[in-house]
């Protein structure tokens, strides 16, 4: 038998290409089938994110629109007030127990150094829904520090800081208050509120020295009744007067007073002036005392 062996590499090769040529156009073939896959999920990536973008949208608009039909029928009403709070404070705080048989140091803001003066800012948002059903939610900071060198011996929550010991020292006072109210118009001059809701205080004493230095925390929810008049004898022009407090018995008491006037500039901003006084009054866990800020605010209210 005559084998040629030309024949049989060129058949060779020829095999060889061919399965070469096909691999190539499978691998083609895949490759252009996974670039497809990839676009069309791109695409529906893009269309899905687009689709969710405009739900959003729509939802935003059509909430704003509500939102406004609900203002302007007088269903639901919105406002943002915020202003200053020109503070004053006084008072006396004792904290902690006897030392060495010595009872805590009944404290002024003058004898550690504290300010007595502090001009803090106020933020107020109000909802009003059904016309007379009013809601409030107030935040109101009162923090003061200062430095001294004492004129006399203080024991302060458990230690002593003698005389002539450089201190400094500082009170911070936060209220959140939640407060309802149901108005009663009399006549379209005059409107009479009632209401109840809670004020939440987190405080904390500090007093430092450079040897010592003492820190106490304290939570108190408050309980809050009161009450509301507005006057508005003019279309532009409304004056107020509110009370709220209350008391939980031996662990102390707290009242709010607020007097002012409001002016409707233009549109739906309002500026605004009251007086306010707090007192706050407190004997738990060792912390015994009694805090008074009042003053004058002033800002802005818009209405939405």
């Amino acid at each position: 038998m005559y084998f040629n062996g030309n024949k049989s590499l060129k058949s060779a090769k020829a095999l060889k290409s061919a399965k070469a040529l096909k691999s190539a156009k499978a691998l083609k073939s895949s490759n252009s089938s996974n670039s497809s896959k990839s676009l069309k999920y791109s695409k529906l990536s893009r269309f899905s994110l687009v689709f969710i973008a405009f739900l959003i949208l729509s939802s935003v608009s059509l909430m704003s629109l509500n939102i406004h039909k609900a203002c302007a029928s007088g269903l639901l009403d919105v406002s943002v007030e915020g202003g200053v709070y020109f503070q004053n404070f006084s008072g006396n705080l004792k904290v902690g127990n006897s030392v060495n048989g010595f009872a805590p140091t009944n404290i002024t803001p003058s004898d550690i150094g504290l300010q007595t003066t502090k001009t803090e800012p106020m933020i107020k948002a109000v909802i009003s829904i059904l016309y007379n059903n009013r809601f409030s939610l107030t935040y109101v900071p009162y923090v003061y520090s200062g430095s001294k060198i004492l004129s006399q011996t203080v024991y302060f929550d458990g230690q002593t800081y003698n005389i002539n010991t450089a201190v400094t020292s500082k009170l911070e006072l936060y209220s959140y208050k939640l407060f309802y109210t149901h108005n009663f118009p009399i006549d379209k001059f005059v409107t009479v509120g009632i209401g109840a809701g809670v004020d939440v205080f987190t405080a904390k004493a500090e007093l430092d020295s450079p040897l010592l230095s003492e820190t106490r925390n304290a939570n108190l929810p408050i309980p809050l009744i009161g009450g509301r008049v507005k006057i508005s004898p003019l279309n532009d022009i409304s004056f107020l007067g509110k009370f709220q407090g209350f008391s939980i018995g031996s662990d102390g008491y707290y009242y709010h007073v607020k007097a002012g006037v409001n002016y409707k500039a233009v549109g739906p901003l309002s500026v605004f002036a009251d007086y306010v006084y707090d007192k706050v009054s407190v004997n738990i866990d060792n912390i015994d005392g009694d805090l008074v800020f009042d003053g004058p605010e002033a800002g802005l209210r818009l209405k939405f």
